[in-house]
């Protein structure tokens, strides 16, 4: 291994802290069963009765069976396909149907879950035990009149999230990548949160002209919402989730403002949000294939990548040295 690889690992061991997009809330309907792998961990997503959505740990402390596959949801719990085991919310075995006494140790781990704006997170603690130090903020938009849904689309990417969350701060890339300029670009990172705010011209695939101002907003390391005021308003989403240490699932969407489109909205909607995608996978062919530089060498021009990844590394530190 060499020593820039060395260097890599030693800031960004293992996976970042925070919450994380694991689903979409109208994808899993009470009584559904869902065998999902992030953080190189096999677990289980179902929904309870109750509507509550929940995550385990996948395999039976029985004898292994992963419970994500033929996993039965009972009330608020869900029953081993092997031996019908079954485990509440928090993990804890509460039913052996063919044994007088349970034994103390069965439990499955359990993870914290929320859900907000229509999609399901996830809480990745570096260190066992590790709770939850800030929340995912409500949109109001979301549901409102004359807002589209997100309409996500998920893609596998090759890389690691750190390339990721570095366009957050890389002004350079605006116009070489996408034929957008940044003609005011400014970046602030405090705590969990790290924003960017850009305004600029974009000049669309179908043609024209679009004069925008945005303002994209990580909600700790995974969770971006971008606010655009253009032609029409809307918040654009970028979910990052690591499935193991060089793979990730992307979540992108938009949420559109179509209350002033008089006709053609679903059209309309189609061709704004394949813009995004086709946008993103522009930045997906350079990711897949760049080398990361531990101490790259910047211009006056770039944008604050250095404050970026400090910014993006106390994911990776102790919870107790960060505060958060």
């Amino acid at each position: 291994m060499s020593t820039a690889q060395e260097k890599e690992e030693e800031l960004f061991p293992g996976f970042p802290r925070g919450w994380f997009v694991i689903g979409v809330s109208s994808e899993l309907a009470p009584g559904d069963v869902k065998p999902i792998k992030y953080f190189d961990r096999e677990m289980v997503l179902y929904r309870g009765a109750s509507g509550a959505a929940i995550v385990h740990d996948a395999f039976c402390p029985h004898l292994g069976a992963h419970l994500g596959y033929g996993g039965k949801v009972v009330g608020e719990t869900i029953q081993c396909p092997f031996h019908a085991w079954r485990f509440d919310e928090t993990g804890k075995c509460v039913d052996v149907p063919y044994a007088k006494r349970i034994p103390p140790r069965a439990c499955v781990k359990n993870n914290p879950v929320q859900e907000h704006n229509g999609l399901i997170f996830m809480w990745n603690a570096r260190v066992e035990g590790e709770d939850p130090t800030w929340e995912i903020p409500d949109l109001p938009e979301y549901g409102a009149d004359g807002w589209t849904d997100w309409g996500s689309a998920l893609i596998d990417i090759k890389t690691h999230p750190k390339e990721i969350v570095e366009n957050l701060a890389d002004k350079g890339h605006f116009g070489p990548v996408h034929g957008t300029w940044a003609n005011e670009f400014g970046n602030e990172f405090k705590d969990h949160i790290g924003i960017q705010y850009v305004k600029g011209v974009a000049y669309p695939r179908g043609g024209g002209e679009d004069h925008f101002e945005l303002q994209s907003t990580y909600y700790g390391p995974g969770y971006m919402l971008t606010k655009m005021q253009s032609v029409l308003p809307n918040i654009m989403l970028l979910c990052h989730t690591p499935v193991d240490t060089n793979h990730v699932h992307v979540r992108i969407g938009a949420m559109i403002d179509v209350s002033n489109v008089k006709a053609g909205k679903e059209k309309f909607e189609d061709g704004y949000r394949e813009n995004i995608i086709v946008g993103f996978k522009e930045d997906i062919a350079i990711w897949e294939n760049k080398k990361y530089r531990t101490r790259p060498i910047l211009c006056d021009g770039d944008g604050d990548v250095g404050g970026l990844r400090r910014w993006y590394q106390k994911f990776y530190m102790p919870q107790a040295e960060v505060g958060y």
